[in-house]
Order: C-alpha cells, then sequence, then structure tokens
C-alpha cells in the first residue's frame, strides 16, 4: 500500500496548510478544554467520545480519525475503540483531532481521573520529557529515526513500553510522511507539520501518552497546539441514582 504524503511542498503551499492546521489545532484546543470542563457530566469511554463527536460536528467540522477514549486498562491499547463501560480511577488518555479545509489536527492528553499516587506523577513526567527532549533537535533535514532515538532514550528502563513510532506527518490525511521510528529514512523539511507523541503501554493495566503538533522549520520548530501538557487531575465521576 502506498504511503501518502504531500508531493512537491511549496511555500505557497505550506503557508495554506499551515493556515488550515493552525485553525484546526486552535479549535482543538478549546475544545478539549471545554471537555475537561464538562468531564463530570460523563460516565463512559462512549459518553466522552461521543461528546468529542457533537462538538466537532457544532463547529462545522469533520474529525480526523474516530476519537480515541482509553480510561486504566483500555490505555494501554494505543489504537483503543471507546467502550460503554464506567470510566475508572487512573490515567485515561484521550486523542482526538479535527479537520479545517480538509487538513487535519492531532491532539492526545492523558489526564487522572483519582489521586494519582507518586509513582503515577513520575511516570507522567518521564513521559513528558520524552515528549519535550527531541524538540531542540526538530528542524530542516533532521533524521526521523534520531528524533525517535532521542525520545526514546530519555524513557530508560521504560523504552520497552514504548510500542509506537514519536511521530508523524499531518496534512489531508491523518499519518502521512515524515515518519520518525526506529526504522525510518524519513527526513524532516521546512513547511512539514508533525506529531510528537511517545507514550508508554502497560498491558493490561494503563498507557500513558502525550501527543503536540509542531511545524518544522528551517532551523527550529513551533508548536501549533497549545493545550496545557501538564498532568490534570479530575475526581472521580459520581454514579448516578
Amino acid at each position: 500500500m502506498p504511503v501518502k504524503g504531500d508531493k512537491n511542498m511549496s511555500k505557497k503551499g505550506g503557508k495554506a496548510k499551515l493556515k488550515a492546521i493552525s485553525k484546526a489545532c486552535r479549535l482543538t484546543d478549546r475544545l478539549f478544554a471545554k471537555l475537561i470542563c464538562n468531564f463530570k457530566e460523563f460516565r463512559t469511554e462512549q459518553a466522552v467520545a461521543r461528546y468529542i463527536r457533537a462538538e466537532i460536528k457544532a463547529l462545522a467540522c469533520s474529525p480526523s480519525f474516530k476519537p480515541i477514549v482509553g480510561s486504566a486498562e483500555g490505555g494501554s491499547e494505543p489504537h483503543h475503540k471507546p467502550k460503554n463501560t464506567a470510566l475508572k480511577k487512573g490515567f485515561c488518555v484521550i486523542d482526538f483531532g479535527l479537520k479545517v479545509n480538509g487538513h487535519c489536527s492531532d491532539l492526545t492528553r492523558t489526564v487522572y481521573i483519582g489521586k494519582p499516587s507518586k509513582q503515577d506523577r513520575k511516570l507522567y513526567l518521564i513521559v513528558l520529557a520524552a515528549q519535550q527532549k527531541p524538540l531542540s533537535k526538530i528542524k530542516h533535514g533532521a533524521k526521523g529515526s534520531e528524533l525517535f532515538e532521542i525520545s526514546a532514550k530519555t524513557l530508560g528502563k521504560y523504552r520497552k513500553n514504548f510500542v509506537h513510532g514519536l511521530g508523524h506527518g499531518l496534512g489531508k490525511h491523518i499519518h502521512i510522511k515524515p515518519y520518525m521510528k526506529s526504522t525510518s529514512f524519513d527526513v524532516l523539511k521546512e513547511w512539514d507539520i508533525i506529531t510528537v507523541e511517545p507514550g508508554i503501554y502497560f498491558k493490561g493495566k494503563f498507557g500513558i501518552r502525550i501527543e503536540d503538533n509542531y511545524l518544522v522549520a528551517r532551523h527550529g520548530a513551533r508548536r501549533l497546539t497549545k493545550a496545557t501538557n501538564k498532568l490534570i487531575v479530575l475526581p472521580l465521576p459520581r454514579s448516578r441514582s
């Protein structure tokens, strides 16, 4: 199956793509903030996913992909399909995006439902460090495999729990070149828009993933998604009588 990509991206084309994805990212940030404000109303993974889809529709947009909501052990599956089961104490992975003029955004945040332990907070900070560490190396000409290695090395003993690539390109499709993984030969180019999304997963227990979107420039990168990446702690939902 051929890999999708943005061919012969001109400066003009790059600016048009950037304008669309920048707006998509702003709307995604706002939707996430609204989601958190209303989180006490949700009881299941599916309820969270339904809310995301409804809000995207209200914005007269379409989703970049089907929202991922993985509570506790659900989050241990990187592409978990939301279930009609109660949200549980622990980490909850929320991954979604929307399209503006056919161009995609892609945001993941992992929140904590209930009271996190010191170890929970430590694990979250390890993943956050793995996301932040390669950022200074993102620029025109950077190799995707080298960026992956920087991030993976930051995870230390949890490297084995990092089961996917560091990120991918964004455009009219949600997954396009350049890919940042250990086996990639892709090289980043100016005007590329990419995700940076390290994660660690503990089968049958939980997962943690943090994802933002970045514009690749000649000498650096600019963050397009601005939602806080600090750990958000939410109360356990009350059962309805």
